[in-house]
């Protein structure tokens, strides 16, 4: 899994990670910004975004939950809850894949007789 690390002033000058992460769309090196997880008191994201040799990488952070009117935990976390001067992000390419789920059964009427999807 290829690697590379950047330095916190190299990510802010590409936007990562960006102030809004549903306004997005006329970024030129942010492509994507998905939520991983929320944890007790922020929320884990991973940036999308292409770097200055052309290749994409992804790197995870630590965002505020918008809470609207309730107080909740300690705010922000410091530096993204990155350590340290530098942040590893990794080489990524965007693939389709196919998921499988467990899913309801889905029943019809055909004629007189009950058939299912299985």
């Amino acid at each position: 899994m290829p690697t590379r690390h950047f330095t916190t002033d190299e990510l802010a000058a590409l936007n990562v990670p960006p102030d809004d992460p549903d306004d997005i769309s006329y970024d030129e090196h942010v492509l994507a910004d998905e939520q991983v997880t929320t944890l007790k008191y922020t929320a884990q994201r991973r940036c999308i975004f292409r770097a200055d040799d052309d290749k994409v990488y992804a790197v995870k952070y630590e965002a505020e939950i918008d809470t609207g009117d309730y107080e909740v935990g300690g705010g922000m976390p410091d530096n993204h809850g990155w350590y340290g001067d530098t942040v590893e992000a990794i080489e990524v390419e965007e693939r389709e894949v196919t998921v499988t789920r467990w899913m309801p059964v889905d029943d019809y009427q055909v004629d007189d007789y009950r058939v299912s999807t299985r």
